[in-house]
């Protein structure tokens, strides 16, 4: 939560600095490069390859075999990722020109788009190593600053839009405050892992489970990969589309990823540690206990999160984004964006968690198989949709692939059916919950009052119906 406000406030102070235009839209996508690849060497591919090996380490052999593990690990991510990091500088203009062909004939955004691909790629080696650091901090039972500490990166980003606006908006000082957060965050993470007792281990003799790691990793990149890919194909595809149209798609997905971030994120990332050590420990019925949990507590602070974000998509960004260079049209093209991501988002949830139960297991190719049916649903889906309704129908693709997902990876998990007979009583009370909540919205709507007047309601009837019904909300997270 500590992250996902102050990049809340991040992106409040981008849009309003510099709007939705073409310009951002290079941003954006130079930006979105080495995201795309931190998924494969940071939070994402590695951490659900290499976390159960670490666990499995920790408990049975103890600290110095782990951080040696760990150590052999590190070194080997930096090297895989200062070759990506370089590639990215040395061959930019055609990086851009592959991922954006919406500029492939304007000399002049191919060399925007160089200069801010040079100046963001480095972002992706300090993260890499951040998110090794955390995976060592979420074993050690600290989940806070392993994720506060993307607060780095959103704080700067906040100094360098302000600096652009005195500077005539002047999108390179946003560049550069992308490559600062990155290097702050690394700082932040390694010394409180130094705080939890990791230290540099031996680089040799070379831990066979470094091997075992990459095994998994490579059906693993294809899977994290693929889900990235289905935001980034998108963007590439919006880039043919009026300018500003990656913008709106960009400024609704962050609306979107703040209760994925906060919630889904959270407890998948939870779900995986905790799921890791029931299954060293041999315990089955505490593993689908834990997968249970988690679906029960994605649906309750998804389902409002989404109704919220479909009734009062308009008002919500009007309120975060539109102030000086966001202006009307924006503020229409980024609300509907918004609406068709947000009919995705349980979906979007329960995939993430879902995969995650795979990581646990050691097993991540089938997830990887179920990953490319939807990638495929989702570029079928985009190219036909957007020929309609533009880069709305290029969100609402990116949705009906994120359901094809989670029903495939539901269906796949081994031993394992949600206690629908058990859950059956609290389910029934958190929709009956929702129901009275969206008719609070709906009064709120006809009366017009303020969007926060109208969302505090919506939260205050949503706990109360909840409290009455005798839910025990603590319990749930339990």
């Amino acid at each position: 939560m500590t992250s996902r406000i102050f990049g809340l406030i991040r992106d409040i102070a981008v849009a309003g600095v510099y709007g939705a235009t073409g310009v951002t839209d290079i941003f954006f996508m130079a930006f979105a490069i080495p995201n795309l690849f931190r998924q494969f060497f940071a939070e994402g591919a590695i951490a659900s390859a290499y976390v159960p090996f670490l666990s499995d380490k920790t408990h049975r052999q103890g600290d110095m075999a782990a951080n040696a593990y760990l150590t052999q690990l590190i070194v080997i991510q930096a090297a895989l990722v200062l070759a990506v990091c370089l590639a990215l500088i040395i061959f930019a203009p055609f990086v851009m020109m592959l991922f954006m062909p919406g500029i492939a004939h304007n000399p002049v955004d191919i060399a925007m788009g160089t200069v801010l691909l040079r100046l963001v790629a480095p972002y992706l080696f300090f993260v890499s190593i951040s998110g090794l650091l955390a995976g060592f901090l979420n074993l050690r039972g600290s989940y806070f600053v392993a994720y506060a500490s993307t607060s780095c990166l959103n704080i700067m980003m906040i100094i360098g839009a302000i600096w652009g606006y005195y500077n005539g908006g002047n999108i390179f000082t946003l560049a550069l405050s992308v490559f600062a957060g990155g290097m702050f965050q690394l700082i932040m993470v390694f010394a409180y892992s130094w705080h939890k007792q990791f230290r540099f281990g031996a680089l040799t003799p070379r831990d066979p489970d470094i091997k075992n790691t990459y095994k998994l990793l490579v059906p693993s990149l294809a899977g994290v990969g693929i889900s990235q890919l289905n935001f980034l194909i998108g963007r590439m595809l919006a880039s043919i589309l009026q300018a500003g149209s990656i913008s709106w798609l960009y400024y609704s997905n962050r609306i979107f990823q703040l209760p994925l971030g906060i919630f889904s994120v959270t407890i998948s990332t939870v779900s995986l540690t905790e799921l890791s050590k029931a299954r060293t420990n041999g315990d089955t019925l505490l593993v689908n206990s834990l997968i249970d949990k988690a679906i029960i507590g994605l649906i309750f602070v998804i389902l409002p999160a989404t109704i919220g974000l479909i009734g009062l998509s308009q008002e919500i960004v009007q309120l975060i984004y539109g102030r000086l260079a966001f202006n009307t049209t924006d503020t229409v093209n980024t609300a509907s964006a918004l609406q068709m991501y947000a009919a995705g988002l349980i979906f979007y949830s329960f995939a993430s968690v879902f995969t995650r139960i795979y990581h646990s297991e050691k097993n991540t190719k089938t997830p990887v198989r179920y990953a490319v049916v939807a990638f495929l649903v989702n570029i079928v889906l985009s190219v036909s949709l957007m020929k309609s309704i533009g880069h709305v129908g290029i969100a609402l693709a990116s949705s009906v692939a994120a359901l094809v997902n989670t029903v495939m990876l539901y269906n796949g998990i081994r031993g394992y059916q949600f206690n629908f007979r058990v859950q059956a009583p609290l389910l029934l009370k958190i929709l009956i919950a929702a129901y009275i909540m969206t008719a609070v919205m709906v009064v709120g709507k006809l009366a017009t009052m303020p969007v926060l007047m109208t969302i505090t309601a919506c939260v205050a009837a949503y706990f109360i119906v909840l409290r009455i019904a005798k839910v025990n909300i603590r319990g749930i997270f339990r």
